[in-house]
């Protein structure tokens, strides 16, 4: 186990490294004056070469980029002047209300798929695994937005049980005033999380049922209680690289659902940060987002290993 950690590691220490230096480089090279919105109009050329000598762009590029990652390694992630505000306190305060939202969307969408997807597995080709692909078929193929304006359109502007965006406040409205807020956010942004996670598990279960040693389980007199304990634990790493993935897109994927739901998180930070060519938090967020898929991945690689022993054994 040591020796796969250890080898994780130094595998995701070129990936966080090269994912720093694309993210640089694309934001970088985008066209359009980076200057643009922190100059008044009235600016003289004597202004513009300050300001370029006092945030260090008037360097190289490569030059730029080690002082950004020596920063970036302190945890600094510069200052954002359309804000007036740390780059890491804007990114504290979004990354909580994140967090809270794809976490409950993981619970709800991974819950619901491998619940769903089990039965489809079990029951294969019955009533429960058609209605099943059915709806996974349903998620994967409709937008998550579109789902999101008809919530919008049904549950808050008409029958008015749901607020229509925001986020609220634990102490003041209580756990079930709070909950109603993340209501349409969570099943909009979980929608496809259930679609996939309920396919691959449906999957996973027939191909481990049509294994061998199913049948010399039900030779030895086990139940089907028992029998079904045994194939989900064989088809339980297929499902958790899926898992992995799935919860990285929620925590980094949710732009358009934050930005729908006015929810105050990273999504809707890196497209306020966008509009307004606020180059450090769009840096800044963008690379919390890709190291949390790095960290992900890397977590699950470990819960593998841990789960099935065939992964230890390969090292």
């Amino acid at each position: 186990m040591t020796q796969l950690i250890g080898r994780r590691l130094l595998q995701a220490i070129p990936t966080m490294l090269g994912v720093t230096i694309l993210i640089w480089l694309l934001l970088s090279i985008l066209p359009g004056d980076p200057l643009a919105g922190l100059l008044p109009q009235d600016a003289t050329p004597e202004d513009r070469l300050e300001l370029e000598e006092r945030l260090g762009l008037d360097d190289p590029l490569a030059v730029q980029y080690v002082n950004w990652l020596g920063d970036v390694a302190q945890g600094d992630f510069g200052y954002s002047p359309f804000r007036r505000k740390d780059v890491s306190a804007l990114i504290g305060d979004a990354w909580a209300n994140t967090l809270v939202l794809a976490g409950v969307s993981a619970v709800f969408g991974l819950a619901v798929g491998l619940f769903s997807g089990t039965l489809a597995g079990v029951y294969r080709g019955r009533g429960v695994d058609r209605a099943v692909s059915a709806g996974s078929m349903f998620g994967v193929s409709v937008p998550s937005f579109w789902i999101a304006i008809l919530m919008l359109i049904v549950f808050s502007a008409q029958l008015k049980w749901l607020p229509a965006g925001g986020i609220g406040n634990l102490s003041e409205d209580g756990l079930w005033g709070y909950s109603k807020y993340l209501v349409m956010p969570v099943i909009a942004g979980s929608l496809i999380t259930v679609a996939i996670t309920a396919r691959v598990t449906r999957a996973s279960i027939v191909e481990s049922y049509q294994a061998d040693s199913v049948d010399m389980l039900r030779a030895k007199g086990l139940s089907e209680r028992q029998v079904l304990w045994h194939v989900a634990k064989n088809a339980l790493a297929p499902v958790l690289t899926t898992s992995g993935l799935q919860v990285g897109y929620l925590l980094g994927g949710s732009v358009l659902i934050e930005t729908i739901f006015s929810w105050p998180g990273l999504g809707q930070l890196v497209f306020n940060a966008i509009t307004a060519r606020d180059l450090a938090v769009v840096q800044a967020t963008t690379l919390v987002i890709a190291m949390t898929f790095v960290v992900l991945n890397l977590l699950v690689d470990i819960l593998q290993a841990v789960v099935d022993p065939r992964v230890k054994r390969a090292v």
